[in-house]
């Protein structure tokens, strides 16, 4: 989605992260949770909020919608030194502060500008209208990320990511496929063998998708990704060690890719932590090699799509 590069932009500029949904239904906390957990993982100062909690807060401390009287605040750490007196001059580039101090001088060090707006980026995820999103948290934010599948939402965000046929669970997936790729480009270039690896890493993780009832995470490379990107079949390994590594919470998952041979022939591997009756299930159909948590499988499918309905059809 051309929606995905903005936020990728956008969240490469925050270190502080905002995720506000709602707990009217779990579908709403799920799919802020995983967005909270991917954000840590790229190491973002992020926080999940609960609407409904800070607006009773707000409600408490009875909050008004009067702004902050400054943006700065100056601190002069005396230490040693007495400020006894302070005068400013404006000049026609700015301002010109003038310190008198008793006993010892005053050091640069000591000086201290700070900002009183907090910069963040608010994600809000279930959040259908500006007016349920607290006081607070407007003032603080700079950009707003609307996440909503819902005909009511008022499309109130710098961007606007709305899916009207999708779960959220499947709309927060699409910016957890952006946080991945630049968990991994942070990670050292991802210590890539090669650009090919690389190139042919990317193409996997552009395509990957879930399967909402089953939970597991699919990922698919044809024949011509392979040439593509110039990688061979034996980088699959390095790409399911990467795919595998912990940042994707899934239990399972499967990757499948075309084998250059004629005709072309599918082949695949099933990786379960916990669910060896599904490693099971395939094993029963396909001819296989069993690997610690990981089946590799071979099928006589001339396409990735029909292999993929077919796995889906023996473990629902």
């Amino acid at each position: 989605m051309e929606e995905t590069i903005k936020i990728k932009e956008w969240i490469n500029c925050y270190s502080d992260v905002v995720i506000l949904t709602s707990k009217t239904s779990s579908e709403n906390l799920e799919a802020g949770k995983a967005l909270l957990l991917s954000l840590r993982k790229l190491n973002k100062n992020a926080t999940l909020l609960e609407a409904e909690d800070c607006l009773s807060i707000e409600k408490a401390l009875k909050t008004t919608d009067k702004p902050p009287q400054a943006d700065f605040l100056i601190s002069i750490k005396e230490g040693g030194s007495k400020l006894s007196q302070l005068f400013y001059e404006k000049t026609s580039a700015g301002l010109n502060l003038f310190l008198k101090t008793d006993g010892k001088e005053l050091k640069k060090e000591d000086i201290i500008l700070k900002p009183l707006k907090q910069e963040q980026l608010l994600i809000t995820v279930g959040i259908d209208c500006y007016e349920k999103v607290p006081f607070s948290l407007k003032e603080k934010s700079n950009f707003i990320l609307n996440v909503d599948n819902k005909t009511s939402n008022q499309w109130f965000g710098d961007i606007n990511l709305i899916e009207y046929d999708k779960s959220l669970d499947e709309i927060s997936f699409e910016i957890t496929k952006v946080l991945g790729e630049m968990f991994f480009e942070k990670e050292v270039q991802l210590n890539f063998p090669s650009p090919a690896v690389m190139s042919l890493f990317k193409k996997a993780l552009s395509g990957l998708n879930f399967n909402k009832k089953l939970d597991i995470l699919i990922a698919k490379l044809s024949h011509f990704d392979f040439i593509e990107s110039k990688a061979q079949i034996a980088d699959i390994k390095f790409i399911l060690e990467k795919l595998t590594s912990g940042f994707f919470s899934f239990e399972s998952f499967l990757l499948l890719w075309e084998q250059n041979s004629s005709p072309l022939a599918v082949k695949g591997v099933f990786y379960s932590k916990q669910n060896q009756e599904n490693i099971e299930k395939i094993a029963n159909v396909f001819p296989s090699e069993k690997k610690s948590n990981s089946l590799i499988f071979k099928t006589q499918n001339p396409g990735l799509q029909k292999t993929e309905l077919q796995i889906i059809n023996i473990l629902s």
